[in-house]
């Protein structure tokens, strides 16, 4: 395995970690924001973990867009240098009219 491509999945498996933290931190909001609702005095509290969880919940989406992104980056710039990579090695290197073979 290249470098280049150590590096990508490094930086994917860090962002999913990353994403995990996340949903944990979304999971206790949730449960703080049912206790606040119990109480009637408790509005503004309510209003400030609804803000949060829009954060969390916005910062997993953005996440998980930019995972999926350099997942098929990834993918792709390294299926086009194997392949690159092979033909070189076989000799499949394609030649226009006229060349010498």
């Amino acid at each position: 395995m290249t470098e280049q491509k150590r590096i990508a999945e490094d930086a994917t498996f860090q962002i999913a970690c990353a994403m995990e933290y996340i949903n944990s931190l979304r999971g206790l909001l949730h449960v703080v924001q049912d206790r606040l609702e119990q109480n009637p005095f408790n509005k503004h509290y309510c209003t400030m973990v609804d803000l949060a969880l829009y954060i969390a919940d916005d910062w997993h989406n953005q996440l998980d867009c930019e995972r999926e992104s350099l997942e098929a980056r990834t993918s792709e710039a390294f299926d086009l240098k194997s392949t690159a990579t092979q033909n070189a090695e076989t000799g499949n290197v394609s030649r226009t009219a006229g060349d010498a073979q």
